[in-house]
């Protein structure tokens, strides 16, 4: 896996006007998929459905900071917001990823390159980022003959 790791981060320098692949929760969530297949935590729906809702959450809590739309929430306020909003709304849904939770801070004190995505930020990385994750987890953990991933979808 560290090697496919290695690739992907090096095809994801981009420079600043372009995508990015990876951010930095991708690590927590390839630990639990990895090491912890069996958690309901881990499995697809969480992990897919965990970093959208945070992700989005993200998204909207930056409509109240930005200097575009409304900035009535100061930054430093959102920042602490984030995750904790993003925890209650994966725990309200049912969706509870908790490397997702980190995905709403990446982008709420992100640069500006990251909150230039907008909406975009949802389908890439955040998507593309689960989506892969989960499809190495479905061939990596059951080449193992006492593990089976998913345990349900």
């Amino acid at each position: 896996v560290s090697g496919l790791d290695r690739i992907l981060i090096e095809e994801a320098k981009f420079k600043d006007d372009q995508l990015f692949l990876m951010i930095g929760s991708m690590g927590a969530v390839a630990t639990m998929l990895f090491s912890t297949p069996h958690s309901p935590l881990a499995q697809p729906r969480t992990v897919i459905g965990g970093h959208l809702i945070s992700a989005a959450v993200a998204l909207c809590l930056d409509y109240l900071t930005s200097p575009d739309y409304w900035a009535i929430v100061p930054q430093w306020i959102a920042n602490a917001m984030a995750p904790a909003l993003a925890a209650s709304a994966m725990t309200y849904t049912g969706f509870i990823h908790p490397p997702a939770g980190a995905c709403a801070l990446i982008y709420i004190s992100g640069g500006q390159r990251i909150k230039n995505l907008g909406w975009l930020f949802l389908a890439v990385p955040i998507l593309l980022d689960a989506v892969l994750m989960i499809g190495l987890a479905l061939v990596l953990n059951n080449l193992a003959a006492k593990r089976r991933y998913p345990l349900f979808w």
